[in-house]
């Protein structure tokens, strides 16, 4: 089984924030795992009128914090109920203290909502997740962008899709799936875009270059599936934009979860790939990006 022992979920008490959690309670039911609620209490700076010396934090006041504490204790009692909860509030800069959090503790996953809602906001990924999503180095998740949530109780996790790039990444990411799809007795799809690595891949190409394409891709996948024994899986290699293609076959196979990859580990001052931030955004389904 997986090793998902402590499943980290940050909290603004938001319905976005209560969204999460059906996915976060099915989850810590299969791997018996302990869920920390996490609410960060956002620090102010401001400058100084002389404007002579650098923006100076203002602390929180003492009441403020002992009043979200109280506001913790009675967050989504009944959601979590017959779960390990551990509940915390901590004060400073909210992506920072998450990131830092899951280092410092021993946290599996985490599982933050991406606030999609509204006319605006479903073409975005709010910045806190977009940060988490970039600096945090264990897995995370994030809820269904542009849809509601379903009940807690109803999630099942049935057909796992996993999207890869073939980059160096891939065998990790189709191994995680894999191992997540055999924990949920899910059955498990493998993808690839043959956008997904060339954004300005010529798709009106002509047919014989595509079939060379393909074939190429095939190979690729065939080697992935023997280093990761998961030759039972179904595959498919995909045209057209990378993030509209997933999303389409996502929804062609009912999918319940996608797995992507977020790039490797020791990335330092990279950004998360571009299509990742697409595929999140317009997955049907909750996304976990390993």
């Amino acid at each position: 089984m997986l090793p998902i022992s402590r499943i980290l979920a940050p909290v603004d008490f938001s319905d976005r924030c209560r969204g999460v959690l059906p996915y976060v309670k099915a989850i810590a039911e299969r791997y018996a795992a302990e869920v920390t609620l996490l609410h960060v209490v956002e620090t102010f700076y401001t400058i100084p009128s002389t404007g002579f010396s650098g923006p100076v934090m203002i602390p929180v006041p003492a009441a403020a914090i002992d009043a979200r504490r109280e506001q913790m204790e009675r967050f989504a009692v009944p959601e979590l109920h017959g779960l390990k909860v551990q509940r915390v509030v901590q004060e400073g800069d909210a992506a920072t203290e998450i990131v830092a959090f899951a280092q410092k503790e021993p946290v599996s996953l985490i599982a933050i909502p991406t606030h999609g809602y509204g006319p605006l906001r479903r073409f975005l990924i709010g910045s806190v997740t977009s940060k988490v999503l970039h600096d945090a180095s264990c897995p995370v998740l994030t809820d269904v962008h542009l849809e509601r949530p379903p009940a807690s109780g109803t999630i099942r996790f049935a057909k796992i899709l996993c999207a890869i790039d073939f980059g160096l990444q891939s065998q990790e990411v189709v191994a995680w799936a894999s191992q997540l799809a055999a924990d949920c007795q899910a059955q498990l799809s493998i993808a690839h875009s043959l956008a997904s690595l060339d954004p300005g891949f010529p798709y009106d190409s002509s047919p014989q270059f595509r079939m060379e394409l393909e074939a190429l891709a095939g190979k690729e996948m065939q080697k992935v599936q023997a280093a990761t024994k998961t030759e039972s899986a179904k595959t498919h290699i995909l045209g057209g934009g990378a993030a509209k293609a997933i999303r389409s076959l996502a929804e062609s196979i009912r999918a319940d979860l996608l797995v992507i990859g977020r790039g490797p580990k020791d990335r330092s001052g990279g950004r998360l790939p571009a299509n990742a931030y697409a595929i999140i955004r317009q997955s049907p389904c909750p996304v976990i990006s390993v």
